[in-house]
């Protein structure tokens, strides 16, 4: 293909008027894409630095070649990467990643964006490769003083899009510390002529600061960097103020242990000075501020109750500064949104927010400064000082002493309750938001007899009110049901048949603006999870209405509607499975009646032509009904399975999740009986976790379906043993893939289904030792890791199952041949920490006093 009809096709496919001429070159572009990488490539590219085309094909050139490069989705990235090795020689990615330098000096900004996005992609594969090794040193000699004010904003840009998108623990990025902090300085500081040049170095230096820790341990250079970022909050443009403050924000989420002096000598005094700046964005990023400042103590203080010898040290700056910083986000409250409807986030909002950070992390000493100003203005004349007054009230009540806080609320519950009634809809929507807070936080404060009545009463006349007012009766709906239902009788099931009728007629709203016919829905599910044989009655009703919906979101025909329109009628029937899943749920012995029209329902929805939107509940229903019927759900299985295999089989979308975990409940459901369905859904299982597209939550959930299905079958789990194990001991090898947040997150869960494997194997394999022994060590090595990691041994639900291995793996080879493992240091320490833990459970305890006896045991051999 010719440079000039491949530029061609970019144009169309973005700008002519034919939709069908844009598809058509779309997949034309997709399809070289995949035929030849390598020529697709170097056109993108050409493209891009070719200033005699129009801006609009260079633009998506530098995107097209991004989007190959850099993916959300991990495994994809990991693909990608390979092919940019594999598929493109040294020469052309030397060429392509010049004309991406080239571009980014473009006058054009638009151009030198997406250069810059372009380059941050190609560094996220090549620096931890230690390839491109000038390519730091070139972006600092793009900043310097004598550079154009393109080239040093375009350049800045860029280290911000590398740093943004780099694994925080880049060793590239990390030894590139100062010549980074270098070209931000040069950028940001006050000499700094140009405002775009300043503000993008300011922008960089948010996403660069996690890799300047070194920099940062230095005081000489943390001081010079502070006085900059301090100069910039005092700009006369406000969006290098806000950037600043956003970089005060980072600076104290990461450095918070360092920021002792400066709080003293200037922070605080900046950022209280600035909060009532009349620019909304500045405003708020002096609030966001303060809201980091509590997170931060929140979570030191959290660390310092689960682990006492920890280091961390809390400054309490928020505490201290509770006197100034209160009272200017109790008058930030009052800077709405004039429309009533735009939810758009905004000053009052972030205020709202910092308040409620201020009372978990401050506790009683909130209360003073914000009860007095509700009562000076829940009763005003102007809507925007009671809206404020009842915002401010909802915000303290999680962190304030329970019973405090359940005194003001029996002070204030009645004008909040009249305030329901309130002409102004901002106030009845924080009203009833307020209400729900209350409901949440301090159930308590709502006495069955003086004020649970109006409360249902208000909540009857707003579910019939404005969508936005509706869905939060309905939250108060599910919060009132969730605290009050653990009292027998539950003072809240005299109100259920007036409840249920309230939330029916809400459920049959035409549209589900702000969520109002959703919420309606989850009240119910949640009316069906707490009911009891008290309600029963109504509790059918419930699911009268929910299958008469069912069958008349089927009766429409989906062909005559707009695109729209089908949407919201997924959405319904969405809303209405998830309530019919829970009234199977609770009500098991009543399906075997109705089970073979309820599994003809959810086929039939299964069978619609497009049916993935509503997939995964039609599974969730199927999965009650499974559980619900036990051995009996086996007449359908065949029938069904065709459905299930089609769901495993696609890997890459959150279907496959689903039906992983509804293996899980059929196993169960079958118990011994799955025995007949083992063979083929271990291999479908096996296939699935070994398929390199696969999304990468399939891991956890296949490696934990194994578990439930050896627990099941026994014995009969033998023969899949070893490749079970081998995927396992895989899986407990593997290491977090970057140092982000999620990255270990997720590999903490893949431990926990590797855990979980575990307790099912040798659960299901305890009465055939010899299977299980040549495993002992691979999983004794395995509790040694949940010994030695904080985050696994300080779960009570974690440490129970390790304990409970421990015990079992004894119990079942009590012959001494396993004696060694039982003396090893981890190990004991693991079922001393989980006897001694006072967070635990009793029953988790006496799994481990078990385990320890079995120790002792094994031990004495």
């Amino acid at each position: 293909m010719s440079a000039a009809e491949f530029t061609q096709l970019l144009e169309n496919s973005i700008m002519s008027p034919d939709p069908n001429v844009r598809l058509n070159s779309e997949t034309q572009l997709k399809r070289l894409s995949n035929e030849n990488f390598l020529q697709y490539a170097g056109l993108l590219s050409q493209v891009l630095v070719d200033e005699s085309l129009r801006l609009e094909p260079r633009i998506l050139a530098a995107l097209n070649l991004k989007n190959e490069l850099l993916s959300k989705d991990s495994i994809k990235s990991q693909q990608f990467a390979q092919r940019w090795a594999q598929q493109v020689d040294p020469a052309a990615r030397a060429q392509i990643k010049q004309n991406a330098l080239a571009a980014l000096m473009s006058a054009e900004p638009r151009v030198a964006n997406a250069a810059a996005q372009l380059i941050a992609a190609i560094a996220d594969i090549e620096l931890p490769l230690n390839e491109w090794q000038d390519l730091m040193k070139l972006m600092v000699n793009n900043t310097s003083p004598d550079q154009t004010e393109n080239v040093k904003r375009a350049s800045l840009l860029a280290i911000g899009y590398i740093c943004e998108s780099a694994d925080p623990q880049s060793q590239a990025l990390v030894s590139a510390s100062n010549d980074i902090l270098i070209a931000i300085v040069q950028g940001a500081q006050a000499s700094e002529p140009s405002k775009t040049v300043r503000l993008a170095a300011l922008n960089a230096l948010a996403d660069s600061l996690i890799f300047i820790k070194n920099n940062m341990d230095r005081e000489g250079e943390r001081n010079y960097l502070m006085q900059v970022v301090c100069e910039a909050t005092q700009a006369d443009d406000s969006e290098i103020q806000a950037a600043a403050f956003g970089c005060l924000c980072k600076i104290m989420s990461l450095y918070y242990a360092f920021m002792k002096p400066y709080m003293e000598q200037a922070l605080y005094a900046l950022t209280v000075a600035t909060m009532q700046s009349q620019d909304d964005k500045v405003a708020s990023m002096t609030v966001e501020f303060w809201s980091t400042v509590c997170e931060e103590e929140i979570d030191i203080a959290y660390e310092l109750a689960q682990f006492p010898e920890s280091p961390l040290q809390s400054y309490n700056f928020a505490l201290s500064s509770l006197k100034d910083v209160v009272p200017n986000l109790l008058k930030l409250l009052t800077r709405q949104n004039d429309d009533p409807e735009d939810d758009d986030w905004n000053v009052a909002m972030s205020a709202g927010a910092c308040l409620q950070l201020y009372a978990q992390n401050c506790g009683d000493s909130i209360l003073v400064p914000v009860l007095e100003f509700v009562e000076q203005n829940i009763t005003l004349d102007n809507w925007r000082n009671r809206e404020a007054a009842v915002m401010a009230f909802g915000s303290i009540m999680d962190g304030p002493n329970k019973v405090q806080t359940t005194y003001y609320v029996h002070q204030a519950l009645p004008a909040i309750l009249n305030l329901m009634n309130d002409q102004n809809l901002q106030v009845k929507d924080t009203a009833s938001w307020c209400i729900g807070r209350i409901a949440d936080m301090c159930a308590v404060a709502i006495d069955p007899q003086e004020h649970l009545p109006g409360v249902i009463s208000a909540c009857l006349t707003g579910l019939q009110d404005h969508p936005k007012v509706a869905t939060n009766c309905s939250w108060i709906i599910i919060n009132l049901i969730e605290q009050l239902s653990t009292e027998r009788p539950s003072p809240i099931y005299n109100y259920y048949p007036a409840l249920v009728g309230a939330l029916i007629k809400a459920g049959n709203r035409d549209d589900n603006e702000f969520n109002a016919r959703a919420s309606a829905f989850s009240a119910l599910e949640t009316m069906v999870e707490f009911s009891s044989d008290d309600v029963a009655e109504t509790s059918a009703s419930i699911s009268t209405f929910v299958l008469d919906k069912l069958g008349q979101t089927m009766a429409v025909n989906e062909e005559q509607l707009s695109v729209e329109d089908a949407q919201s009628l997924q959405e319904l029937q969405s809303n209405i499975l998830t309530v019919l899943a829970a009234v199977i749920r609770k009500s098991p012995q009543t399906v075997q009646t109705v089970s073979d029209m309820l599994m003809d329902l959810f086929m039939k929805l299964l069978q619609k032509k497009d049916a993935s939107f509503i997939e995964d509940d039609v599974f969730f229903a199927i999965s009650a009904l499974s559980m619900a019927m036990g051995k009996e759900f086996q007449k359908y299985l065949e029938a069904f399975s065709p459905f299930l295999v089609k769901a495993l089989n696609q890997v890459e979308s959150s279907v496959a999740i689903t039906a992983v975990g509804f293996i899980a409940d059929i196993s169960n459901s079958l118990e011994e009986d799955f025995k007949n369905y083992a063979g083929a859904f271990m291999n479908v299982l096996g296939q699935m976790i070994s398929n390199p597209n696969a999304r990468k939550e399939l891991k956890p959930a296949v490696l934990s379906v194994f578990g439930d299905i050896a627990s099941n079958i026994g014995q009969e789990f033998t023969p899949y043993l070893d490749e079970v194990m081998a995927l396992c001991v895989n899986a407990q090898n593997t290491k977090p893939e970057n140092g982000t947040l999620e990255a270990m997150d997720y590999n903490l869960r893949v431990w926990e289904a590797v855990l979980d494997a575990y307790v099912g194997i040798v659960g299901g394999l305890h009465d055939t030792p010899q299977a299980i022994f040549p495993y002992v060590g691979t999983i004794f090595q395995f509790i040694s890791l949940i010994a030695d990691d904080p985050q696994l041994y300080s779960e009570d639900s974690t440490a129970r199952s390790a304990v409970g291995l421990i015990g079992d793996i004894g119990s079942m080879i009590p012959d001494g041949s396993i004696k060694q493992f039982y003396g090893q240091a981890q190990i004991t320490d693991l079922i001393k920490r989980t006897r001694g833990n006072p967070h635990f459970s009793q029953a988790t305890k006496d799994v481990a006093r078990w385990a320890r006896n079995q120790q002792k045991m094994q031990l004495s051999l």
